[in-house]
């Protein structure tokens, strides 16, 4: 699947059309943020255990890891996400990683 594929994508159809994207290690950072966020960023951490929340921690994991590449798509949470001052504010002080945020220096 492409980046705009993936904005596109109905989530309720699944996560298997997605896994291959997550598991590529030529998958843009940009992309990777926005699977990332299409599964509920942050704030899927307090789910109950299931395959979405599995795949949002292995994405997690592997964008603070450095897993996923820097290419020329570009990602941001913040504005797709609408998040205020505020929001961003509470999810830096709660220690959510920069790269998350899309703050890496440039935009992801």
């Amino acid at each position: 699947m492409t980046h705009e594929e993936i904005i596109d994508y109905n989530w309720d159809d699944g996560l298997e059309p997605i896994r291959p994207v997550v598991d590529s290690p030529d998958t843009e950072l940009a992309t990777a943020l926005l699977i990332y966020w299409r599964l509920e960023g942050p704030y899927m951490a307090s789910s109950k255990p299931d395959d979405a929340s599995r795949m949002n921690a292995t994405v997690r994991e592997r964008i603070v890891g450095g897993y996923y590449r820097r290419g020329e798509l570009r990602y941001d949470p913040i504005e797709d996400n609408r998040l205020s001052r505020t929001q961003v504010y509470k999810l830096e002080r709660e220690g959510i990683p920069p790269v998350l945020l899309g703050r890496t220096g440039e935009s992801a």
